[in-house]
């Protein structure tokens, strides 16, 4: 028996009360769309927590900034409902203007705190090459979370008592251990995507759709199933001093 085997890893598809985070519009949709569409029909309640409000996301110098960050919203909640998402809780950040570490980590304790989920989703901060500085402070920040939010001392506030989370699922990752089958709700998670018509028109979606077909196929490679989304899912245990967590 070999030390990291003492520390499984956790089951996502099991969990029945999930909180993804994302950093901006859009990346929960992208990143694991599938999931949390099958965890939904699967009778899963599933929450998203939004870090920015996406206004930069524009390649038009004329657009009010305001307006982007307003019509990112409305797409958001729809790809919401198209994924049987039932909660959306907007953090309203200003995109890429630099996130507040220590501020955005004890928002996410707070938020994981009143909501109570058995898993959060979130990006992995440690994907190589990642240059969004959005996405990495989102991804740590939500791992950090995870590992205070049991833990009284870490930010405390009245009517919120401290909760632990049994796992952390990061997507957007280059070391999957975990890959679900998202055959199923993978039309679901186009759709989703598609919504999101600011970031994606239909000049630029087949190449969109190309892409994220063929990692599914090749993430569901001799798996017995034809799609999969993947994801690094690790325990609390997993994210302070384990040095097996790497290669788990």
């Amino acid at each position: 028996m070999k030390a990291k085997e003492l520390i499984p890893i956790p089951d996502l598809e099991g969990a029945r009360r999930v909180l993804c985070i994302a950093p901006h519009p859009d990346d929960a949709e992208i990143g694991a769309g599938g999931t949390l569409a099958k965890l939904a029909e699967k009778g899963a309640r599933v929450g998203l927590a939004i870090v920015t409000d996406g206004r930069r996301g524009t390649f038009d110098p004329r657009q009010d900034l305001e307006a982007v960050a307003a019509i990112r919203r409305k797409e958001q909640e729809a790809a919401a409902q198209r994924l049987g998402i039932t909660e959306l809780y907007w953090l309203s950040y200003p995109d890429g203007a630099g996130l507040p570490a220590e501020e955005l980590r004890a928002r996410l304790i707070h938020l994981i705190r009143e909501v109570q989920p058995q898993a959060i989703l979130a990006p992995d901060p440690w994907l190589a090459y990642e240059a969004h500085p959005d996405h990495r402070a989102t991804g740590l920040a939500a791992a950090e979370a995870v590992l205070f939010s049991s833990m009284p001392p870490f930010y405390p506030r009245a009517g919120l008592d401290p909760h632990k989370v049994d796992l952390v699922a990061f997507y957007y990752t280059a070391r999957p251990n975990t890959f679900i089958d998202v055959t199923s709700t993978w039309e679901h998670k186009l759709a989703a995507i598609q919504t999101h018509t600011s970031q994606f028109p239909a000049d630029t979606w087949p190449m969109v759709e190309g892409y994220l077909t063929l990692k599914a196929q090749e993430l569901a490679e001799n798996r017995g199933f034809p799609l999969a989304e993947g994801f690094k899912a690790l325990t609390p245990m997993h994210l302070h001093i384990n040095v097996d967590t790497e290669i788990t």
